[in-house]
């Protein structure tokens, strides 16, 4: 099993323990492009037109909102 689809399967199993730079580095394993940064809002893209938009977490907390995780795992298609 590869390290891309151990984190996949972690972000299934629990939305709530991930990290911004595992999202990240996903991102970037995936082909997409940082496209825009607005303050913790980063918005990447990809040549298919895929766009996907993750809130890096400030403050207290150190992983990434489930949300964040539900949509990124649906623009991936898993």
């Amino acid at each position: 099993m590869s390290q891309r689809e151990k984190l996949i399967a972690k972000m299934r199993s629990s939305s709530r323990n991930i990290r911004f730079g595992e999202v990240d580095a996903l991102l970037r394993h995936e082909g997409f492009v940082l496209f825009n940064q607005r303050g913790s809002h980063r918005t990447y893209h990809r040549a298919d037109g895929r766009l996907v938009t993750i809130i890096v977490p400030h403050g207290g907390r150190n992983t990434c909102h489930p949300a964040d995780i539900r949509r990124l795992l649906e623009v991936l298609g898993q």
